[in-house]
């Protein structure tokens, strides 16, 4: 299935479940590239249903959107007001050069083809403009999560590069720049933080992962009801707490 497909049947479930990000690391974007988000332009690439571009708008931004899944870019659009919206990927942005400050990507610069999206983020941004690149990534070893990976592993097949929250970046989470990586220095910040949430919420927060939904639906309905019992023995009120740390990588342009 093309990457861009995986997430039009999960536009749902990703608006509905996916966190937002602490105000900390919109801070930290700001220290580390030295410039100020209030008044900036800003391409938030890999956008989804616009979790992050309307936390950068919120800041003060001028943001647009960019989002490769036409499902995910009518909730966006949906639900997004002062945010601009337009069809696009990485690999090719719809923007003219040195026009933003910022290109941002939100859980979503391991999808790209760095070969060819390094390139297109030089050209887009202005001179002294940014990269930022951030990603929630679970504790993995809490308590309610641990055989979590291994199971999810099983459910789709052992692919080596999934079975958790983040696209198995909990293990190396830095950027990879491709063949301008000599060039480009990556700035780097992590914060913790946590959410309490339904049980439910959590249960479509894993229906939301592009690696389940190939699975067959009767096998995810039962590997999902598995996963409310191992739930309901940790959080016997239902209500799941979600531990994170987000981490933050930026590279400021020459």
């Amino acid at each position: 299935m093309a990457e861009s497909s995986k997430f039009d049947t999960l536009a749902s479930a990703y608006a509905k479940s996916r966190p937002t990000y602490p105000e900390a690391i919109f801070d930290a974007l700001q220290d580390l590239s030295g410039r100020a988000l209030s008044g900036s332009r800003i391409a938030d690439v890999g956008a989804g249903t616009g979790i992050s571009s309307r936390q950068l708008h919120e800041r003060g931004a001028t943001v647009t959107a960019v989002e490769l899944s036409e499902p995910m870019l009518r909730r966006l659009v949906a639900q997004s007001p002062g945010v601009t919206a337009v069809m696009g990927s990485a690999n090719a942005l719809p923007l003219r050069d040195g026009s933003v400050d910022f290109v941002t990507f939100a859980q979503a610069w391991h999808w790209v083809d760095t070969e060819r999206a390094v390139p297109e983020v030089l050209r887009v941004l202005k001179p002294g403009g940014a990269l930022g690149c951030f990603w929630n990534m679970p504790t993995a070893d809490a308590p309610w999560r641990l055989g979590y990976n291994d199971r999810i592993r099983e459910l789709i097949g052992g692919e080596p590069d999934y079975g958790n929250d983040s696209t198995a970046l909990d293990a190396d989470p830095h950027l990879a720049l491709g063949s301008r990586a000599g060039e480009l220095s990556v700035r780097e910040f992590q914060a913790r933080w946590s959410r309490r949430v339904p049980l439910e919420h959590r249960i479509t927060n894993i229906m939301s992962r592009s690696y389940v939904s190939d699975v067959e639906p009767e096998r995810l309905a039962a590997f999902l009801d598995r996963e409310r019992g191992v739930l309901l023995k940790h959080f016997p009120d239902a209500m799941v707490v979600e531990e994170y740390t987000t981490w933050l990588g930026v590279v400021r342009r020459p």
